[in-house]
């Protein structure tokens, strides 16, 4: 049966399509409306589009209910009040109703009337003291008359008004108490589903979706069901779950087509949502009813600008070039009008440069709307769009414009001005979020300047690589988040010396992509961005981040060696003494321990714990730690300095062996003949420092100076003594 029905209802806008798109013979009318203008405007809500949504009046309302029976005057006047209503004749009905109220309060046909005239104060006026009326009465009417069939349906009303005034916590109560009052009773459900209109008003989209869902399990009301339906699509299509929204307005407009005809937000959604899951031929059908029956309404022209766009999309080009003129020329100076303008100039000028030199050929829409002619240059094109973009600076329209002249600039392979032009229109943001021209400048920007910023990277260019990057405009990163090509733009800035720009690209990498091996580097930069600008904090931090998410991440020594040089620097001494011993338990292989051995040595060392320096240090040899002249000139530095002098001296006999440079070499043998005096050895200590020899070194030269004077000194002083 659904199949049949949809079959049915597309066979039915196909045909409605193909009846208002088909070639037009000359002088036939190019768009039907479903009635006159003027009753359609009549029609038209004149709310908001969430104001429609919320507004009361949408929502299902039997009126006032008859109750009581009486023979007398009052029932004559009760019905004679209940004609003029029906008539519209309010101030008449309102006296008959009065009469009834005021002289016979007894009778069982007050609470009527005074429903009634609650009623009849609403549909005189909608001003605030009429509705303070009406509400008035429903209150007395709930006080003097609480077990009445009117009164239960007062709950509820009285909210329904609450709800419209925008004051949701009192509609909220109100609906709250009629549902307690009436769980299981009809009105119980119409105080449901004014709890879940009253969520939609509060933004609360998830509270409307449970509860429409449990009113369309507990309802077997034909018009609770109607608006429970429509409220789930609103609340869906709020949430952007738009497959479900989608099912919801299928499901509404099979059951109810009628009534969801007569909601032109709920239609408008339908179509929108339908172009968006790309069902082309069912949105443009819906577009075309809702015009149809809504031609005066305040969103017709983008209705019909969304169905141009639709069908330049699919390739129906004089269709689309026929509703872009007619919007163009009925719509005057509104924002649809512009867009409209913009689109069917482009349109036909492509049209104009797809043909080449050939003639193109005039279709229907060119020759009932001839503005922008179809004959227009590229040139006389360009400046069109130039003066739109001018005379719309500060809205997506501008924006659209100047696009269109970089991307015809671009087609002309015209690079430079076209990148220009997109330049200026990636920096627009006074449209702010609506506008989407921006970005798309962004890309076709990214898209041109890659494979330059490539190059810039194969060749080691970074004052290139950098000055491309920054002509993408504002936010440029965000076309290269994810890409290894950030990383290296990241890197140039900080070889340059940008390094704030340098740290903000790593931060955004760190943040915002969800590739591993991009945020792992980009945290690795970033730790050496702050440490470069002494930042040993916040370095720390993200070394400790950097070890968190990758253990044995491929920058694994690196990180611990910036980690261990980070507390170093920020003089955290117990803190790195405790790391290092840690990381020693917990890593027994680790080919890092030989050096983890002796940076713990260098701890002790700034702690003035020398025994366990030389214990660290000679751990670290035995674990594998190569025997470098700087790492033994260290070595015996320690132990001279702990007084452990013949040690130290066979220690820098080893680094002489080795063939030292000049400077480690002169060093280690003054170290010797230091040594051997501290022993007072001063034979040795001649021939250490006869080895030493002449140096060109001033300071060298200085220092063998003085341990020659205090050697001799040193040999005399016995002799003086005898």
């Amino acid at each position: 049966m659904y199949s049949s029905h949809r079959s049915w209802t597309q066979l039915t806008l196909f045909l409605l399509a193909w009846f208002c798109l088909r070639p037009l013979a000359p002088g036939e009318l190019a768009l039907v409306h479903a009635g006159p203008t003027a009753v359609a405007a009549a029609s038209t809500p004149t709310q908001t589009s969430e104001s429609t949504e919320l507004a009361f009046s949408i929502l299902p309302d039997d009126g006032p209910r008859l109750e009581g029976q009486s023979q007398g005057m009052d029932a004559l006047a009760l019905q004679e009040g209940i004609n003029a209503y029906g008539k519209g004749e309010w101030p008449q009905a309102r006296r008959l109703f009065e009469k009834v109220v005021s002289q016979q309060p007894e009778s069982a046909l007050t609470p009527t009337a005074m429903t009634f005239l609650a009623e009849t104060a609403l549909k005189e006026s909608t001003s605030n003291g009429n509705r303070l009326e009406a509400l008035d009465r429903y209150k007395t009417l709930l006080r003097d008359y609480p077990q009445s069939l009117n009164a239960k349906r007062g709950e509820w009303r009285m909210a329904d008004l609450y709800l419209s005034q925008g004051w949701h916590q009192e509609a909220q109560s109100l609906y709250e108490r009629a549902l307690s009052h009436n769980a299981q009773s009809p009105d119980g459900e119409r105080a449901l589903l004014g709890i879940g209109y009253t969520a939609l008003a509060l933004g609360r989209w998830r509270d409307a979706e449970l509860t429409f869902e449990d009113l369309r399990k507990r309802s077997s009301h034909d018009q609770i069901l109607l608006h429970a339906t429509v409220g789930l699509a609103s609340s869906f299509f709020h949430q952007r779950r738009i497959q479900d929204a989608s099912a919801m307005y299928d499901l509404a407009y099979r059951r109810w087509p009628k009534s969801l005809r007569m909601n032109p937000l709920a239609l408008g959604r339908y179509a929108s949502i339908q172009l968006d899951l790309h069902h082309e031929v069912l949105g443009r059908g819906l577009l075309l009813q809702f015009y149809n029956l809504y031609p005066a309404h305040q969103e017709a022209s983008a209705m019909l600008l969304r169905l141009a766009d639709s069908l330049q999309a699919s390739k129906f080009l004089p269709s689309a070039e026929l509703f872009y003129g007619f919007i163009a020329a009925h719509y005057g100076e509104s924002h649809q009008a512009a867009l409209a303008t913009v689109r069917l100039a482009t349109l036909r000028v492509e049209q104009k440069v797809a043909a080449g030199n050939n003639p193109v050929t005039r279709n229907t829409a060119g020759l009932m709307y001839d503005h922008p002619s179809p004959d227009q240059s590229v040139a006389d094109y360009l400046k069109q769009m130039q003066a739109i973009a001018t005379q719309h600076n500060h809205d997506a329209i501008g924006s659209e414009a100047l696009f269109q002249v970089a991307a015809r600039l671009e087609q002309a392979e015209d690079i430079a001005p076209a990148l220009i032009a997109y330049k200026l229109v990636a920096d627009r943001n006074s449209a702010g979020p609506d506008d989407p021209w921006p970005a798309k400048a962004g890309e076709k920007l990214a898209d041109i300047l890659r494979p330059w910023m490539e190059a810039a990277v194969k060749s080691h260019d970074d004052l290139t690589l950098t000055t491309l990057f920054h002509r993408h405009g504002p936010a440029a990163e965000r076309h290269y988040l994810s890409s290894p090509l950030l990383l290296e733009i990241a890197e140039a800035h900080d070889r340059l010396g940008f390094t704030t720009e340098a740290g903000r690209l790593y931060q955004l990498m760190a943040k915002g992509t969800k590739r591993p091996l991009v945020t792992e580097q980009a945290l690795l930069g970033l730790a050496k961005v702050y440490l470069s600008q002494r930042d040993t904090a916040a370095a720390r931090k993200v070394l400790e981040r950097y070890r968190l998410e990758y253990p044995i991440g491929r920058f694994e020594q690196e990180a611990l060696h910036l980690l261990v040089q980070t507390m170093a620097e920020e003089g955290d001494l117990p803190g790195l003494l405790h790391f290092c011993r840690a990381w020693m338990l917990h890593h027994p292989q680790h080919p890092e321990r030989p050096w983890m051995y002796q940076q713990m040595a260098g701890v002790f060392l700034r702690l003035n714990k020398y025994e366990e320096a030389v214990i660290a240090t000679e751990e670290a040899f035995k674990a594998g730690a190569p025997k470098t002249n700087a790492a033994l000139l260290a070595y015996a530095d320690l132990l001279a300095q702990m007084k452990r002098y013949q040690e130290a001296i066979d220690v820098y006999h080893t680094v002489v062996e080795k063939k030292p440079d000049q400077a480690q070499l002169q060093w280690a043998r003054l170290q010797i003949v230091r040594g051997w005096q501290a022993l007072k050895q001063h034979d040795r200590a001649t021939v250490a420092l006869a080895e030493l020899g002449q140096t060109d070194d001033a300071l060298v030269t200085r220092f063998s100076s003085s341990f020659h004077e205090s050697i001799k000194q040193e040999r005399q002083l016995p002799q003086e003594g005898l």
